[in-house]
């Protein structure tokens, strides 16, 4: 599979484009490469960024400015004052990358920051996707499919000879304010070409692709205060900044296949399958999640912050993971926030389990952890709890936390008369209510005192835990293209 491309032209606004091209790591699940044309001539792209190639223009060494505008002597200058003709260099720099990207690309503004996940535009169905602007009469520019943000299927556009740059339909090129041919914007000659060829060429307009993006409106050649333009980028901090969490690592277990909807380094994937589902002869189910807390928590080279996220639930988040070793450095934990049961813990597991199960981990937990028994047992009688085994903590309090859940763990199955947690069930249907649940659900004694645990540990060492809400995974939806 080809390596799919976004393409940037650069002028003069670094720290744009570098929050740019974060914004899109940020939001995007696909690994984009990235090219960035750097037409500067005082504040150049420097920063070394892995996947970003930049095409050093700086000089004219890519395109001579100087010698292609000498080309067209009529120009009209008062249509240009502000930008220098900054339109016509857009255009032709964006046909230049036709050639040098001639798989195809997607052209980002350099002053536009993504919001949100925009993989969906990458069609190769169309000559081009994006959003069109138009105009109705009230002012003599043409429609124009909008440069912020679009894809452009380069092999079909050229293969039926559409252009980005033409000079008689390009900004300001031509002599006279009033000449039609001045008043083609970046884009607009690409759309005309479009609509000129179908049914062979067929762009895809999104109507609603502006939320997708923000956009700086002309820090190139406008709003080029290099203090504005930093105070807006600390204004969206959280569209592109990603903190660095290398040190990091949120587990996600699954004992099925499925897609993550979290896309972020931080996040590692644990199939339960894949590991073996038996401890010693104890089937797994029994411990659930725990058996995968253990064994992470007897591993070698662990992170320095460790958490878990259900595989079909998460932290609101999602994939903008904050500064995790910042926020367990003032806050001690990252939990959710706190569940009402509408009952007592214990009344709430009566519900639908064997409640003398945990009646017993209360007593291992009195005899063999005296100092988080109180809290243990006013957490029994709390409507409030933590769900889902979610939690992000220090390594060292990681391996505290296991240790009391597996030693409660191993002490039940000392204290059971029957051979083994699945006779234990099978005898006992009406305890743990068979007629609405199976066996294989029943058994999972040793998760369900893991997840209750975690929940009292938490709020017994960090009672002003960092608290998020819980997202349930459901699929993603695509805007619907403007017909």
């Amino acid at each position: 599979m080809k390596q799919k491309e976004i393409a940037i032209v650069h002028f003069n606004t670094p720290e744009l484009t570098v929050a740019a091209i974060e914004s899109v790591r940020k939001h995007s699940a696909v690994d984009y490469h990235f090219t960035v044309l750097d037409n500067s001539d005082t504040r150049p792209f420097t920063k070394k960024m892995k996947g970003v190639k930049v095409l050093n223009n700086t000089k004219g060494q890519i395109i001579d400015f100087e010698k292609e505008l000498a080309k067209y002597p009529d120009k009209e200058w008062n249509m240009a004052k502000l930008s220098n003709h900054g339109s016509a260099k857009h255009v032709m720099s964006v046909q230049k990358l036709w050639e040098l990207l001639p798989g195809g690309f997607i052209l980002l503004e350099s002053d536009v920051l993504i919001t949100r996940n925009f993989d969906f535009l990458w069609d190769e169905n169309f000559a081009a996707c994006g959003k069109v602007q138009r105009f109705h009469g009230r002012r003599r520019e043409k429609d124009r499919l909008l440069p912020w943000l679009c894809y452009m299927n380069v092999p079909l556009l050229t293969k039926y000879g559409a252009r980005y740059f033409d000079p008689m339909r390009c900004w300001n090129l031509q002599p006279g304010e009033d000449n039609p041919g001045n008043w083609w914007d970046t884009g607009a000659c690409l759309l005309d070409d479009i609509r000129k060829t179908k049914p062979e060429l067929v762009c895809r307009c999104y109507a609603d692709l502006d939320k997708y993006y923000i956009h700086y409106h002309g820090g190139s050649w406008r709003l080029n205060d290099e203090l504005k333009q930093k105070a807006w980028l600390h204004q969206h901090r959280d569209l592109w900044y990603m903190p660095d969490n290398k040190k990091a690592k949120i587990f996600i277990c699954t004992h099925c296949d499925f897609q993550p909807v979290v896309n972020n380094p931080v996040y590692e994937v644990m199939d339960i399958r894949k590991l073996g589902d038996t401890e010693n002869g104890v089937p797994g189910g029994y411990y659930s999640e725990l058996l995968h807390m253990k064994r992470i928590a007897d591993s070698k080279d662990l992170p320095d912050y460790i958490g878990f996220n259900h595989y079909r639930k998460y932290f609101n988040f999602m994939n903008d993971v904050p500064d995790i070793a910042q926020l367990i450095e003032k806050h001690g934990a990252i939990t959710l926030k706190p569940f009402d049961l509408g009952m007592t813990m214990r009344e709430q597991y009566a519900t639908w389990g064997n409640v003398e199960d945990l009646d017993i981990a209360t007593d291992i937990i009195n005899k063999k952890f005296k100092a988080f028994a109180p809290v243990w047992n006013a957490s029994l009688n709390s409507r409030y709890m933590h769900l889902a085994n979610m939690f992000v903590v220090k390594r060292v309090d990681f391996k505290e936390m296991v240790k009391i859940m597996w030693t409660v763990a191993q002490e039940f199955l000392k204290r059971i008369p029957e051979d083994s947690i699945d006779h234990r069930v099978i005898d006992n249907p009406k305890a743990y209510h068979l007629d609405m649940f199976s066996p294989f659900h029943e058994r999972r004694v040793a998760g369900q005192f893991a997840e209750r645990i975690a929940s009292a540990w938490i709020d017994w060492k960090y009672p002003h835990a960092a608290q998020f809400q819980m997202v349930v995974s459901q699929d993603k939806v695509e805007p619907k293209p403007h017909e």
